[in-house]
């Protein structure tokens, strides 16, 4: 069921919906008061939201918004954000069980394939390299683990004033856990289902009066419902943090991961070019159908970051960020699909006994690669605090320069190198009963290296205007030089022909602003617009063989557009309750489609996706928190190739919600909380297949904890009915599908010190 077409009805109809805010807000309220950033050096500290004294879902105060510590009331945005309390209570361990709590968000299998199938869509958008560290670009492709994040931001429409190219649909961020003045430590235990076996510690103390060191760390060695996968992670994340004569603060810190795992497509859809889509799996969400003893991705991830703020006068502050980060991956990937005859050689119909029904399994030369991508990125920002008559400004001032490359190598993979060309390392297993020990025989050779680079010089300015008591305003606009650069090279001599160098240099100039109106402590209402690009040269788009968009005919292309639009309002009630909600429009116009004559690229695509957003999070009683979210969208493919134009672009849903609350039982310690998760009516491609929408589907999680001041024991329980679901597909394909997790539990013992 599609949602009310909202392009052919006035948008006052919505923007009533928002506005009309319960008349007993503001006489059942307190005025909150939301303390404002000081005047002396932001100084870092332990953001320690999950401690056994003051847990908390909501957040009131944001910096990646802004890049100033802004009250979330007066960013005229809708911001989703995952606090550290909700990830510890949800036993949260990578940014996919994160953003399970972020409605609009859905999921596609990367293009190298992994386990935890960390491909984002955002609002229907890709986010592609739209993921981000404090702020700054994390443009690697690995599966990122929680253990030394604080909390997870998605910030949701063209966020280019900020962030810079892409982010159509909105963007990532993560906050990391750093050294600060308070002196804690912890260490967590887990086991649970699958053979789950994790383990961290996180320890800050005090070396003299201003200065302090935080390590963390991180072993696991667990199994997956996706047998006979399994993962192992050693992780790593010091800093130093030191106050330099009171007004300079200087933070070192480093982020290490390595990780092993096994590559996973999904599963083999109901479909063949012949017949069409004709159902989803009917099987268990465990069975995989890859090659266990082949099948791999292996990952190192090192992130420096040296961080500078001084503070010149009680107005006037200055913050330098650098970061020089490495990622490299070794994969390598099999492609499961329906075979198209039976095991009596037959051809299938959509009739045949499952009992009968073959998958092919290719073990794919163009999905088996290694990458070794590097970032240097270094981002100045100046921030002046200033009056002109009755007007108040916060200022901001900012110039990123960066330097990105990624280098990658694809490799040619021959069953049998004896017989002229190339011999795919293949076989045929049961659809019902998939055998992942299969062996086989195959020889790996170099075949091309691909690389890109872009260099980016940013100057981008801002200000944060308060015109009255009542109404604030936000203006700004960013100037992007980005230039791109995509080659390959000969890796062998049987490698083909190498390509390149293609070359393109975009100067973009996006914008951002929007007014906010606040009536009452309680109240805010604001109206937004922002825009992006998305420039041909882009890097690491899926994560392609040739790590970039650019080739002979794009490189002539200008960038893609992207703008958003937003009615939005906030309230506060209950005294601790903050309720959300924003109409929103997210366009891309400018978009590359191939020329319907020619097959040339060109670009005259147009996508829209708009739709509705509600967030509830905090406190109800003082013993009662909650969490929740949900969002209906509708999507259209506006303008675009005749088999897709007028369809409903993939991973839109027509609703997709969450809730999720935690009710403590006052001073015994106990705990008991849980939740729904759930979408429907999205679609696994743009052609919208007959069949082919993702099952509806509602999943319960629960948790119940003791919880003392020095210790915590923690039983987690996520998908208690042991449902059967889907979480979306692969790279717009339908013949192939992602299970969701079935029943899993979990059990963590947590110990405080210090």
């Amino acid at each position: 069921m599609k949602m009310p077409q909202f392009e052919r009805r006035p948008l006052a109809v919505a923007i009533a919906l928002v506005f009309s805010a319960p008349a007993w807000v503001a006489a059942q309220s307190e005025p909150v008061v939301v303390a404002q950033a000081k005047p002396e050096p932001t100084l870092p500290e332990v953001k320690a939201q999950a401690t056994p004294e003051e847990p908390s879902f909501r957040t009131d105060v944001l910096r990646s918004g802004t890049r100033t510590d802004t009250p979330l009331r007066d960013i005229p945005q809708f911001i989703n954000i995952v606090p550290q309390s909700l990830i510890r209570s949800q036993n949260a361990t990578t940014l996919q069980d994160a953003l399970r709590n972020v409605p609009g968000i859905s999921y596609a299998a990367a293009e190298g394939g992994t386990s935890a199938n960390q491909v984002f869509y955002l609002r229907g958008f890709p986010l592609n390299q739209d993921i981000f560290i404090d702020s700054v670009r994390d443009l690697g492709e690995y599966n990122r683990d929680l253990f030394s994040t604080e909390s997870v931001e998605v910030l949701k429409g063209s966020s280019a004033l900020m962030f810079g190219r892409g982010s159509t649909g909105g963007a990532i961020n993560q906050t990391s856990k750093v050294a600060g003045r308070e002196q804690r430590g912890e260490v967590a235990v887990t086991v649970g289902s699958f053979d789950q076996k994790r383990a961290t510690a996180d320890v800050n103390f005090r070396t003299t009066d201003s200065s302090a060191v935080r390590l963390i760390g991180l072993l696991e060695d667990s199994d997956s419902y996706r047998y006979p996968q399994g993962i192992e992670k050693q992780g790593f994340a010091p800093s130093f943090w030191i106050n330099l004569g009171k007004a300079t603060d200087l933070t070192f810190s480093y982020y290490y991961l390595k990780a092993k795992d096994v590559t996973d497509f999904g599963q083999p859809a109901l479909f063949t070019n012949a017949l069409g889509f004709f159902g989803y799996p009917p099987v268990s969400p465990e069975n995989y159908y890859g090659y266990a003893n082949y099948d791999f991705a292996d990952y190192e991830t090192h992130i420096g970051t040296v961080k500078l703020e001084h503070q010149f006068a009680n107005n006037l502050s200055l913050r330098n960020t650098l970061r020089l980060a490495n990622y490299k991956r070794e994969s390598e990937s099999t492609i499961a699909t329906l075979a198209a005859t039976d095991a009596n050689g037959a051809p299938i119909t959509q009739t045949t006994p499952l009992s009968l029904l073959r998958v092919t399994r290719n073990h794919d030369s163009g999905r088996t690669r290694d990458n070794d991508d590097t970032a240097a990125i270094n981002q100045t920002e100046l921030i002046w605090k200033t009056k002109t008559d009755s007007v108040g400004h916060t200022v901001l001032g900012g110039l990123e320069l960066a330097h990105e490359r990624l280098d990658r190598r694809n490799y040619i993979l021959d069953a049998n190198p004896a017989l002229a060309g190339t011999q795919a390392p293949t076989s045929t297993t049961p659809f019902l009963n998939p055998g992942p020990y299969t062996a086989l025989s195959y020889t790996k050779t170099p075949n091309l290296d691909s690389v890109a680079e872009a260099d980016t010089a940013a100057l981008y300015v801002q200000d944060q205007l308060e015109l009255s008591r009542q109404w604030k305003a936000l203006v700004g606009l960013r100037y992007e030089h980005y230039k791109s650069e995509a080659r390959t090279t000969q890796a062998s001599a049987i490698s083909g022909a190498p390509a390149g160098p293609f070359s393109r240099t975009d100067n973009m100039l996006s914008g951002r602003a929007g007014l906010i109106w606040q009536p009452s402590g309680t109240q805010s209402y604001y109206l937004s617009w922002g825009n992006s690009y998305n420039p041909s040269g882009e890097l690491g788009t899926y994560g392609g063989t040739a790590a970039t968009q650019l080739n002979a005919v794009n490189q002539n292309l200008d960038p893609e557009k992207n703008q958003n639009y937003e009615v939005g309002a906030q309230w506060d009630v209950f005294s601790g309750l903050q309720l959300r909600a924003a109409v929103f429009r997210n366009e891309k116009t400018n978009a590359r489609i191939p020329d319907p004559l020619t097959g040339v690229t060109i670009l005259a695509g147009k996508r829209r996706v708009e739709g509705l957003e509600f967030e509830a999070s905090g406190t109800i009683t003082r013993n009662w928190e909650i969490y929740s979210g949900i969002a209906f969208m509708d999507g259209e493919i506006i303008s675009g190739p005749a088999n897709v134009q007028g369809k409903t672009p993939l991973g839109v849903a027509d609703v997709a919600g969450n809730v999720w609350t935690i009710y403590r039982f006052g001073t015994s310690g106990w705990e008991i909380g849980g939740g729904v998760r759930g979408q429907k009516g999205a679609w696994l491609t743009d052609q919208n297949i007959p069949g082919s929408t993702i099952p509806s589907y509602v999943v319960a999680d629960a948790t119940v904890a003791y919880v003392q001041r020095q210790y915590e024991v923690r039983l987690n329980v996520a998908n208690v009915g042991d449902k059967v679901y889907y979480i979306g597909g692969y790279n717009n394909s339908p013949n192939r599908v992602l299970p969701g997790a079935p029943r899993t539990t979990s059990l963590t013992l947590r110990y405080y010190f210090l």
